[in-house]
């Protein structure tokens, strides 16, 4: 096996507004007995002003534990993933920065309209809200979760002014918004120099997002999310349809562990734990060993996520594979 990665937790406990000390001690514990390394919140824009003692409680825990605060900034500008599945208040407030698609009507994703990638007023949004979060808490890293508008060719009159003459083209538009995350965290860097960043998309996203967005600069960390399993071993999607998943880190992880690698960066993975029928459970224990071994430096895993069929049992099979491979050091 290769070394050990760094673990964390994807934590979403402060979202229940309802915080119980003890409940948290109990979580924490349950993590750092099984080596983990990092507890990782999702942070939303309305979170900076809004129970913030909530995440003052996890920080306090988690550092009592040994353990280190990562932060995922969640949904700013719609222009990424993370937890709850909630519109960004910002662009819903501001439709002025939205991106435009090239009859002038606003680009939506899932959650609401994308902000601009081109618009001053999103990078100081970004920043702004990134200076709080890092004055707020002890923050060791921030993880971007899955990029979502790489796709994107913006028409919004700040993406004509920036792009000229490229504006119709896709490369161009992947490459600014992959070089937007990269400002962001620069900027971050200059508030907190020893911030440690890390990015990831889907697990079938075609190569040149991989590239554009292993590229990013700075970053300290690449890669992708999946389940924990091969596309062979079939199992149920993470969705409830019933249909075969599309993200498999058995299969996928690979190219992205070389993308990063490439790149002199570290190879990180979101292990998808979330919506897991108890019918998989002993596909995961079989194969999480193998995802362990991939040689990935930085992996995170849901704790007790939505969706789960018998959720003690599924964070059972967890706790039996982390305890073993922190035993295997």
């Amino acid at each position: 096996m290769s070394k050990r990665p760094f673990l964390s937790a994807y934590y979403f406990r402060a979202h229940l507004y309802t915080q119980v000390p003890r409940h948290v001690r109990e979580d924490l514990r349950w993590m750092a007995d099984c080596g983990t390394n990092a507890v990782v919140l999702g942070i939303l824009e309305q979170d900076l002003t809004a129970a913030v003692e909530n995440v003052d409680l996890i920080c306090r825990e988690a550092r009592a534990l040994g353990m280190e605060v990562w932060l995922t900034p969640s949904r700013w500008g719609n222009l990424v993933a993370g937890c709850p599945k909630v519109p960004c208040l910002y662009t819903a407030l501001h439709p002025e920065i939205a991106a435009l698609q090239e009859d002038g009507s606003i680009w939506y994703g899932g959650f609401g309209p994308y902000a601009s990638v081109h618009h001053p007023a999103v990078f100081e949004f970004f920043a702004k809200s990134m200076e709080t979060m890092l004055r707020l808490w002890p923050v060791s890293g921030i993880i971007w979760d899955e990029l979502k508008a790489l796709y994107v060719v913006d028409h919004s009159p700040s993406a004509k002014e920036a792009m000229g003459e490229s504006i119709a083209d896709p490369v161009a538009h992947l490459r600014a918004q992959a070089d937007f995350f990269g400002r962001v965290n620069a900027h971050a860097l200059s508030v907190k120099p020893d911030l440690k960043t890390a990015a990831f998309i889907y697990g079938h996203c075609p190569p040149d997002q991989i590239q554009a967005c292993a590229a990013i600069s700075p970053l300290h960390a690449f890669g992708c999310d999946g389940r924990p399993w091969h596309r062979a071993d079939g199992g149920m999607d993470d969705n409830g349809s019933g249909g075969a998943p599309s993200k498999f880190l058995l299969d996928q992880g690979a190219e992205f562990i070389r993308a990063a690698r490439e790149q002199g960066k570290e190879a990180y993975a979101l292990i998808e734990n979330h919506a897991l029928p108890a019918s998989c459970h002993e596909l995961v224990r079989r194969r999480l060993p193998e995802v362990f071994a991939q040689g990935w430096d930085h992996l995170t895993y849901y704790y007790y996520p939505r969706s789960c069929e018998a959720p003690d049992a599924a964070m059972a099979v967890f706790a039996e594979a982390l305890r073993a491979l922190s035993s295997a050091e």
